[in-house]
């Protein structure tokens, strides 16, 4: 997120019902709302945008009630939904180059300026978002299952949930300048490293990285770890979490028939 620069801030926004007989299109009356602050952010680049450092946006917001569509989709009424938007612009972007503009729409009470700080730096976390719904459709595929209930369904969802998280937070760190060297056992249970370091390199490796297990996880599941292949992502860390979690189950089995607890 940004950093907000110090400007006037106007009095907080009466909440007020907008009219119904006067309608406008929802980014021309964004762009009519008061002024209720500013801030700074890095543009990272895209196809077609170049990156800048300390871009400056203005922040603008204001009740809305938005009516229903012409043709119905879906389930809802045919009253006008009240909710709050939040627009946010940038003012001088390079030339050429169009401005980034978001317009956002939630049922969040924005009457001041750090209540719709608080509602971008939400919108900001969708890419968060959408890489965890990802990794459950794509990677876990919650919706391969052939559950008939609800009831059957709900928890079985659950726990792969937890998986996902758990393959996404360790992407991430496999990415960070402290993969090579944090050991793999500040994210994971010890047996899990012990296990897959005896697959991937024939002896107990109690000092295996994150990177290394991450590449280790994801040769399991059918990345080649060529140098043109590049980082593993999902698609190949499911099926490797699958096959590992297999083998921690024969190392449970293992464990206990030479404990004698079978």
């Amino acid at each position: 997120m940004g950093r907000p620069l110090p400007c006037n801030r106007p009095a907080p926004l009466p909440i007020r019902k907008a009219s119904t007989q006067h309608t406008l299109y929802l980014k021309k009356y964004a762009h009519q709302l008061p002024e209720l602050g500013r801030f700074t952010m890095n543009v990272q680049a895209q196809p077609g945008r170049r990156s800048r450092t300390n871009a400056e946006f203005i922040v603008r917001s204001g009740p809305v009630q938005v009516c229903p569509p012409h043709a119905r989709h879906g389930h809802h009424g045919n009253d006008p939904l009240p909710l709050y938007i939040v627009q946010v612009t940038e003012v001088a972007p390079p030339a050429g180059e169009k401005p980034v503009d978001w317009t956002l729409l939630t049922n969040e009470p924005v009457q001041t300026f750090q209540d719709a700080w608080e509602v971008t730096s939400w919108y900001e976390r969708r890419w968060t978002v959408e890489e965890y719904h990802k990794a459950k459709k794509t990677g876990c595929q919650i919706e391969d299952m052939q559950f008939t209930t609800t009831d059957r369904l709900e928890p079985a969802i659950a726990l792969l949930s937890v998986v996902a998280v758990t393959l996404l937070t360790l992407r991430e760190a496999s990415r960070r300048p402290d993969a090579k060297t944090r050991p793999a056992t500040t994210m994971l249970a010890p047996d899990y490293v012990q296990v897959l370091s005896v697959w991937r390199y024939h002896k107990v490796r109690a000092d295996l990285t994150i990177h290394d297990f991450y590449f280790a996880l994801a040769r399991l599941g059918g990345h080649q770890n060529r140098k043109r292949d590049g980082h593993p992502g999902r698609l190949v860390l499911w099926p490797g979490w699958e096959k590992l979690q297999s083998m921690l189950d024969g190392y449970d089995a293992a464990s206990r028939i030479k404990c004698g607890k079978s």
